[in-house]
Parts: C-alpha cells; sequence; structure tokens
C-alpha cells in the first residue's frame, strides 16, 4: 500500500516539480509529458492490448513471436508448491527512454536543463557525450545523441497488477534505476565500447549485413525476427554500443540509439527477460536485446498517441515526419514492455 501511494504521489505531483525545475531553453525543450495534462494526451492508451490469458487474446492485435505457452506451473503462494496455472500477459508502459544533443544535461520528460557535474568535478568533459572531442566526431559521423532512462509511474502502477495476480513476485522493479550516458564513457568511444561487447566483432561481415536487411523487411511489415539479435531493422546495426550513428534521418538515428541504450541495459542485468516460457515464473536476466519483447511510441516532438511500432521498423510509416527543426530534435520514446506471468494460487 505504501509502495501504491508513492506511485499515485510521482504521477500527480512530478508535472508541477518538473515545471518549477526550469523553463525551455534553445537546446532543451519540454517534451509536456507531466505538465497540462500531456500523461494522459501523449500516452496510447490503446496500446495496452492485446492482453492475453491462457495464450488467447481478449482483443484483436498483434501478440508477440515468442509468447508462453497457455498453461503453466510456477511456485504457489502457500509455501511455495509448484503449483499449474495459466499464463497472462500484457504490453505496460514502463520506461521513458529521452535522446538529447546537449552533454550537460538535458532532460525534455522533466522539461528542464539540470546539472550533472559540478564545475569542480574531476569527470567533468571526459565523461560527457557531449564534449568538445565528442562532438567533433559525431558531426563526421552523422549523428550523437545522449540518452537518458527514467521510470514511468504509469507503468508501475499496472506493473504492480500483475504482481497481485501472479504468483511470484515480479523482477521487472529490479530495473527501476535512471541511467545517464553522460556518465558513461563508453557510450561516445565506439572502440571502447567494443571492449564490453566483444562479440560485435562476429557480426562485422557481409553475411550478418546482409541479414539485416530481412530484418527490416520484417520489422516493417510484421515484427522484428527475434534470432538477429545485432540488427536494429531499418535503423542499422545493434554494435558497437554508442551515441554515434551514420543515419542521415534524425528520428531513425535516435530511435537506433534508444535501442542500443535499452540492449546495453540487457548487458548490464539491468533489464530482465519478461516474456516466454523461461520467465512466466518470475523475470530472468538476459543479456542480449528480445527485441520482440519491446515496442516504441513517440512522445516528443509529436507524439504517437493512435498507436506504437516494433524495433527497426522504416520510419516512412510511423515517423520520418516527426522531426521538428531547431525545437524538436530531441527525442521522448515510451517503453512498451510485454509482460507475462503465471497466474495460479
Amino acid at each position: 500500500m505504501s509502495r501504491f501511494v508513492l506511485l499515485l504521489c510521482c504521477l500527480f505531483f512530478t508535472p508541477w516539480a518538473a515545471a518549477e525545475s526550469g523553463e525551455d531553453s534553445a537546446t532543451c525543450n519540454d517534451a509536456g509529458l507531466f505538465d497540462e495534462g500531456g500523461i494522459f494526451s501523449k500516452v496510447c492508451w490503446s496500446c495496452f492490448y492485446p492482453i492475453t490469458i491462457a495464450g488467447q487474446a481478449t482483443t484483436d492485435g498483434s501478440v508477440p513471436i515468442t509468447h508462453a505457452s497457455p498453461t503453466c506451473t510456477c511456485p504457489g503462494r502457500l509455501g511455495g508448491t509448484p503449483t499449474p496455472g495459466v499464463t497472462a500477459g500484457m504490453w505496460q508502459p514502463m520506461r521513458v527512454v529521452e535522446l538529447v544533443r546537449s552533454g550537460k544535461g538535458c532532460s525534455p520528460t522533466l522539461g528542464s536543463d539540470f546539472e550533472l557535474f559540478d564545475e569542480g568535478s574531476p569527470y567533468g568533459a571526459m565523461l560527457q557525450g557531449g564534449g568538445a572531442r565528442e562532438t567533433e566526431d559525431a558531426d563526421e559521423a552523422g549523428s550523437f545523441y545522449n540518452f537518458h532512462i527514467i521510470r514511468f509511474p504509469v507503468g508501475q502502477i499496472t506493473d504492480m497488477l500483475t504482481d497481485s495476480v501472479c504468483a511470484a513476485e515480479m523482477g521487472s522493479t529490479d530495473a527501476d534505476m535512471l541511467y545517464a550516458s553522460e556518465l558513461d564513457p563508453t557510450w561516445n568511444n565506439e572502440e571502447l565500447s567494443m571492449f564490453t561487447t566483444p562479440e560485435a566483432a562476429l557480426f562485422a561481415n557481409p553475411i550478418a549485413q546482409a541479414a539485416c536487411m530481412a530484418d527490416a523487411v520484417a520489422a516493417s511489415v510484421w515484427q522484428p525476427i527475434p534470432g538477429l539479435f545485432w540488427c536494429a531493422g531499418s535503423w542499422g546495426h545493434m554494435y558497437p554500443f554508442s551515441g554515434l550513428s551514420g543515419k542521415d534521418s534524425e528520428p531513425a538515428a535516435a530511435s537506433l540509439a534508444a535501442t542500443r541504450a535499452m540492449a546495453m541495459m540487457h548487458r548490464r542485468g539491468m533489464a530482465l527477460l519478461t516474456q516466454s516460457d523461461r520467465a512466466v515464473c518470475r523475470d530472468i536476466p538476459w543479456v542480449t536485446i528480445p527485441r520482440n519483447q519491446y515496442k516504441l511510441q513517440t512522445i516528443h516532438p509529436i507524439a504517437e498517441t493512435k498507436g506504437n511500432h516494433w524495433i527497426g521498423a522504416t520510419t516512412f510509416r510511423w515517423g520520418e515526419w516527426r522531426n521538428v527543426p531547431a525545437v524538436g530534435e530531441d527525442f521522448v520514446f515510451l517503453v512498451w514492455n510485454f509482460q507475462e506471468c503465471c497466474v495460479n494460487l
């Protein structure tokens, strides 16, 4: 009950805190998510569906390819004894990922600039993704974005609802920490990032890259191909995990950076597998990003209010027109996560 009250406070009082923290600047604009009713008007409320029970969708809609079996057996509430049950699944808006051009602390979600470093901090420009050297490199490569991951209050509330009907306590709250790439030295240095993902060398060949072309088509017309975890569809390649992108399309470049950020969270154990038979009893660590577990919804600069899209779906279908020069070059995405669990006694 205390957690529920706390989340309600976050949901309804965060708008005022965000509004008082600062105003729009030339390089940092307010996404309007937590003020002026943005949390109601900019969220795709129909995207919670389809809700699945025992493998059957309650409404028409696209169900992930790798969903769980209709029945399950998990530790029950009575002494943890393995008990049969049925699976249930739904989409939940769990995280906000914002992509910003500034490395000095800009949060469109919170609606203001903020100071990540004190003037005398030893970290300073060395770890900031927007430092002078990195900015020049990013200009040569195409685009560069820093990212921030923020908990979304609505998703926290719906996650508690699923916890109340599922046998085991879900583990999704384990990833409820904020993350700022300005503090991560690997995000603005591709060579350094390669040390954290040595498997990237395996996919730097024409065959692996050609497979990503098929994934781009699949993500655009249906959904991503589950086994091609090194691909990000039409947005580019997943590796290395950095904010540098050679894409000419700003929506595609920002989407690629957001996907890499999510993949980085999985690699570091800060995001978990929440669907399929493996995860119906408890969310488990998964070192590669299960792309069919996620959908992205654009919140800023121009919100998708009627739907969301799969990772890698071509921007010509959902967002090439959502980039607004000067005032809308930072992006905010709401991350929808498909959560499955076992409902038993």
